[in-house]
């Protein structure tokens, strides 16, 4: 409950920091008239179209609109005797976010630029829909540059947005193809339907067996607000796959592991000796997945890696339809040397903190009991592990390179865009960002090299098998020259292989697990519902005959 209470004193403080930064932007507009770039007059213009049209399906006239937005209009002009929607707005089925529609309108006034009458617009138009004008106006301009634009030096140029924003433009095209294609929509109905949970590691939906209420109702994790402290044990398993692994915190560290097979009936004989602590006391106790005296224990000298793994998932918009969005979420790895027995780098299977001390918090009885921070071996044998400190009082950041040494080391910024600067010290926590232009920009043009650990993104050509580079990489992939991002960097793999195919088949792949996985769990849940109504009817049916006889 308590957890709950803060993430919405964060969500409310997060909105009025946007309300009081979009009156900022209204005064703005009529002190100076506040003029549209290119494309986001289109941007603006498509909200406006939205709005328009919501409102005219509620039933509001077109000359009864115009009039009531030209009556609000504060700022003077001269010339200005009426507002004429169609200054303002596209036409039907035009969306810049899906369609590069700027040589189209390149020599063409309108949409106009003035950003005051898409601001009123959106305003009346809420208004007459009896939603809060707010949440419209937010949404406006959240998809705007100038919203999230630093200021610039005089003696810079502006930066070149057109790559970035073509690359928002294909990346929205095919999660809406994919989302209607595959009736997205149904399958996350279902979901919330259900009582389910998914379970992060494993990527696997699976029943929840108690009375505990663990998944989000989230209806879209980047409208009206950016989630940015979503629990992973509690999340919404939006399909997903990774961008990019960005490294926040790396080291050389002495690791204890332990077979886990041998820890499990120790866990076993401490439940039937009554001195095991329960589930939650586990969680929180200190060292407890690999004690001190824990049989077949090993130390290991390694690499430890906690790095964010950016990924791209399809979400709801918060409109009836599907967009992209950049999901952050904790991603921790081992490396051992070969001559270690467990050579080579492991992603640690519920590892979401450095220090791997604590297991998850769910936890289910078919599963043996707690999840603990686990690797596999090359001989597929199961370990767990955890740092080995050499006191309680060690500070044992003091061994690693931090991204932001000013940090608690593991901390990492949900939204570098809108709230730059603005670190969550809690580790365990996904954040959800729209894949715009100036998120793609952020994160996938930059090194992000720490120390000697590169960033590292999985469509990488290196990543690729030779043999399969002319059957998969290079088809239907123009030169690299001639691609919005020749650079090589992560934003040119990414494309590549929006080109190849190579994303779209495994975005689809995700859909097609989560898809199964609920068709699975949804017939296991109609069958024992039956059982339960029929054996319910039975009693009473009995009850019956036995007071007749």
């Amino acid at each position: 409950m308590e957890s709950q209470t803060n993430k919405d004193e964060a969500r409310e403080a997060l909105r009025s920091a946007e309300v009081e930064k979009l009156r900022q932007f209204e005064q703005e507009a009529v002190r100076s008239g506040t003029k549209l770039g290119p494309r986001d007059r289109l941007k603006a213009a498509f909200h406006l179209t939205r709005a328009w049209n919501e409102a005219n399906k509620a039933g509001l006239r077109k000359a009864d609109f115009q009039d009531g937005v030209f009556a609000r209009l504060q700022r003077t002009h001269g010339k200005r005797q009426e507002f004429r929607l169609t200054n303002w707005t596209l036409r039907r089925s035009e969306d810049p976010f899906q369609q590069d529609l700027t040589d189209a309108y390149e020599r063409k006034s309108t949409p106009q630029k003035a950003l005051e009458q898409y601001l009123v617009g959106v305003t009346v138009a809420a208004e007459y829909c009896e939603v809060d004008p707010d949440d419209w106006k937010l949404d406006m301009m959240r998809d705007l540059s100038v919203w999230s634009r630093p200021t610039a030096r005089p003696d810079v140029a502006p930066q070149d947005d057109r790559p970035a924003e073509t690359l928002a433009i294909l990346l929205n095209a095919l999660c809406e193809n994919l989302a209607r294609k595959n009736q997205l929509g149904a399958t996350f109905d279902a979901v919330h339907r259900m009582s389910c949970r998914w379970e992060m590691f494993e990527e696997r939906l699976v029943p929840v067996t108690n009375d505990t209420i663990c998944m989000e109702a989230v209806n879209s994790p980047i409208s009206p607000v950016c989630e940015e402290s979503l629990y992973f044990e509690e999340m919404f398993p939006f399909p997903s796959i990774p961008l990019l692994h960005v490294p926040y915190l790396v080291g050389e560290a002495e690791f204890a592991l332990a077979p886990e097979a041998m820890l499990r009936q120790e866990d076993a004989r401490r439940i039937a000796n009554g001195d095991h602590p329960d589930v939650g006391a586990a969680m929180w106790g200190h060292h407890y997945n690999v004690p001190e005296d824990a049989p077949g224990m090993r130390k290991v000298e390694g690499k430890l890696i906690w790095s964010r793994e950016l990924r791209l998932c399809l979400v709801p918009d918060g409109h009836g339809g599907f967009a992209p969005a950049i999901e952050s979420r904790p991603r921790v790895e081992v490396e051992f040397q070969e001559e270690s027995p467990f050579a080579g780098r492991h992603h640690v299977i519920g590892g979401y903190e450095p220090d791997l001390q604590r297991g998850l918090f769910y936890a289910r009885a078919e599963d043996g009991g707690q999840v603990w921070p686990h690797i596999c071996d090359p001989n597929g044998m199961l370990w767990r592990l955890r740092l080995v400190l050499q006191n309680e009082d060690e500070s044992w950041l003091d061994r690693f390179v931090e991204r932001d040494p000013e940090t608690t080391g593991w901390c990492f910024d949900p939204d570098p865009i809108r709230h730059p600067g603005d670190w969550s010290s809690e580790p365990w926590y996904l954040s959800y960002t729209p894949a715009t232009a100036p998120y793609l920009r952020h994160w996938l043009t930059q090194d992000w090299r720490l120390g000697i650990e590169a960033g590292v993104c999985p469509w990488n050509r290196l990543n690729f098998e030779t043999d399969n580079l002319e059957g998969k990489w290079n088809r239907k992939l123009p030169p690299i020259h001639e691609l919005n991002f020749p650079d090589f960097s992560f934003a040119t793999w990414i494309e590549c292989c929006l080109h190849n195919g190579l994303i779209e088949e495994a975005l689809q792949a995700a859909i097609d697990r989560l898809k199964d996985q609920v068709g699975a769990l949804q017939t296991e849940w109609h069958h024992a519902r039956e059982q339960h109504s029929n054996a319910l009817l039975k009693r009473w049916k009995d009850d019956e005959k036995e007071q007749r006889d």
